[in-house]
């Protein structure tokens, strides 16, 4: 007999969310019943310390369909989510975080929004149920990022998101830019959009984001903004660098000269010095740009095997 083919896939990292994992999984199959549409249920198991994985292999006991995957160590969200997206089948992929405060109900209105013609549709969290300093840093990132990117967003880190299957076959996810998945993906040309959704509180366990995280996710965007920019043209952002370099460089040459010749000031001076080294500087900056660009031509998008950080499957 063969298969339905598959229309809904669903994509859930989770680290150590050992009471969450069924009372999701039974939200989310009481949710997908009633759209009456063939799907599937994704866990990636980000190699949690607890008893999430037995609690996931006692799942897939129940429902052969469930597809659990273990890696094998934490590797973070986005690597998880890359290997969700690598074996999801579904015309449509929707993902959602384990902690239980994306509420499966609201999967309906974003796949609703995406069928009206978006490529990706992401939810903005209203009356986070987080604590104070949480929402602010938040606040404060989300304003940032859409600064930089220029991308009208007001929730970038929320992980409830629907995407068309063409849009996870073209990006590539990796390190901690999952939170960036709505800039990359418009740099590619997709349609973005985000819709309010419900955010409840969490029940069990405790948050994986800490005052650890704000560093490393300004840096992050750095990456973004270079890779969303200038991935293809690295030479456009290093010749801006290059040339400021120069014209300082070239300035202060300049000044040095007309000093000596001017009014005979002895052109050995630290001046000089500093010059030389600008205009140096100037000079490895373009060729840096200039091999970067050959390597990007001739390696455009990063190529690694998912299997490699799989320990086990059970599906």
């Amino acid at each position: 007999m063969k298969r339905k083919k598959v229309v809904i896939s669903v994509v859930i990292p989770a680290y150590n969310e050992e009471k969450n994992v069924e009372i999701l999984y039974q939200e989310l199959k009481a949710v997908l019943k009633k759209m009456s549409q063939n799907h599937e249920i994704i866990f990636i198991d980000d190699g949690s310390t607890d008893s999430t994985f037995e609690q996931l292999k006692k799942l897939h006991a129940q429902d052969k369909r469930l597809k659990v995957v273990r890696l094998r160590r934490n590797f973070g969200k986005s690597q998880a989510l890359a290997v969700g997206f690598d074996l999801a089948q579904g015309d449509f992929i929707v993902t959602l975080d384990a902690d239980l405060q994306d509420d499966p109900k609201e999967i309906s209105k974003l796949l609703e929004k995406i069928n009206k013609g978006w490529d990706l549709v992401t939810g903005q969290r209203l009356r986070r149920k987080d604590p104070f300093e949480k929402r602010l840093a938040s606040r404060f990132f989300n304003q940032i990022v859409s600064l930089v990117s220029g991308v009208r967003l007001k929730d970038f880190n929320c992980g409830l998101r629907v995407y068309r299957k063409e849009v996870i076959e073209t990006i590539n996810v990796y390190g901690e830019l999952h939170r960036f998945i709505p800039l990359i993906a418009n740099s590619y040309g997709f349609k973005v959009s985000e819709i309010p959704v419900k955010h409840r509180q969490r029940r069990y366990g405790q948050s994986k984001f800490g005052k650890e995280r704000y560093l490393p996710g300004l840096f992050d965007l750095f990456t973004t903004y270079f890779i969303t920019g200038y991935q293809r043209r690295p030479l456009h952002f290093l010749g801006k660098i290059s040339l400021a370099a120069l014209i300082i460089g070239g300035i202060l040459f300049i000044y040095v000269v007309l000093m000596k010749y001017l009014y005979g000031v002895p052109a050995n001076r630290p001046a000089l010095i500093v010059a030389i080294f600008v205009l140096g500087f100037s000079i490895q900056i373009f060729l840096f740009g200039l091999l970067a660009d050959l390597l990007s031509y001739a390696n455009q998008k990063q190529n690694f095997k998912k299997e490699d950080f799989i320990s086990e499957k059970l599906f």
